[in-house]
């Protein structure tokens, strides 16, 4: 659980913005190659996914060009111990014989098999195991290990999402309201409170605030004043708000939605770039991510690498 926490799995986090007056200025990004995330294109690049992706279908999209492979394996963030997405993985194992795995949730620059990463994958299966090394990603590194197969993170680090953001003129506040969220969602998810008026989001918050001013070296932002933020960017107290997990998922349209777009912007940069780096070097490339970044990456895996062969997975 620890470990997890520390780990600051990249897909539940960094997902909002703090202000209207933010929001209204924050520069568009629409004009680059890799496109904000929406449901619209969620429904024209994944066809397969019924009632408008209501119901989400792992698949692997393959791409061979010139002796190289790609397989992409597009992820349902689940965590039980038989699912769709892990049969997904095999079937992206068996399809690339990889030289390299490219995993979501940790930076690149913690280089092959980082050995917390490794110490997490072997924990699966085990009493030990947490949510991460339950998932998909763990799933797949402990596949890598067992076949001799080197692993590694897709993520930028925090510094460089950081200062690319504070470039693009979001302050280092917003990114501190913005983690919070992300990760109380988070939480939230996993089972540590059970809604805003719950007794234990006080104690969830103070280790997630603790947590997020260490990252960012500011000091920990009192549960009033983030209740006091939360009021005027969502116009309700957090204690009764219902929608808190909806406020940090992908493609919302509330206010906070610019940093939410910038970030994923910059996630999915850092991963074409790593794409294309071990594809040179290694030739033969697994990716196991979440399927809404197969979804902004699609058309510029295609401008590289032609059309893939798509396999679905429904449950």
């Amino acid at each position: 659980m620890a470990f997890r926490h520390e780990l600051r799995i990249f897909w539940a986090i960094l997902t909002t913005s703090v202000s209207i007056g933010l929001a209204q200025s924050a520069p568009s990004r629409d004009q680059h190659e890799i496109p904000p995330w929406t449901l619209e294109l969620e429904q024209r690049v994944q066809p397969w996914c019924p009632a408008a992706c209501a119901t989400i279908i792992p698949f692997t999209a393959t791409y061979r060009k010139s002796g190289h492979v790609l397989v992409f394996v597009g992820a349902h963030h689940l965590f039980t111990p038989q699912n769709s997405t892990l049969r997904a993985v095999d079937s992206g194992f068996a399809a690339a014989a990889p030289a390299i795995v490219i995993l979501e949730g940790f930076p690149t620059a913690m280089g092959e098999n980082p050995p917390p990463l490794v110490e997490e994958a072997r924990r699966r299966g085990t009493p030990e195991a947490d949510d991460y090394a339950k998932g998909e990603a763990m799933y797949a590194a402990s596949l890598a290990l067992a076949r001799g197969i080197p692993f590694i993170g897709g993520e930028p680090t925090r510094e460089e999402q950081t200062q690319t953001l504070i470039h693009e003129s979001f302050s280092p506040g917003d990114l501190f309201f913005v983690q919070l969220i992300g990760d109380l969602s988070q939480a939230f998810r996993a089972g540590d409170f059970a809604s805003g008026s719950d007794p234990k989001l006080r104690n969830v918050y103070k280790f997630w605030s603790e947590a997020t001013a260490r990252d960012f070296k500011l000091a920990p932002m009192s549960f009033e004043e983030f209740s006091a933020r939360y009021r005027v960017v969502y116009g309700v107290d957090i204690t009764r708000d219902t929608n808190l997990v909806q406020h940090a998922e992908v493609g919302t349209s509330n206010p906070t939605a610019p940093l939410m777009r910038a970030t994923g912007i910059i996630r999915d940069e850092h991963l074409l770039a790593t794409i294309e780096n071990e594809l040179a070097l290694k030739k033969r490339v697994l990716v196991v991510y979440g399927g809404s970044h197969w979804t902004t990456l699609s058309r510029a895996l295609q401008k590289r690498l032609g059309k893939p062969t798509i396999v679905p997975f429904p449950e």
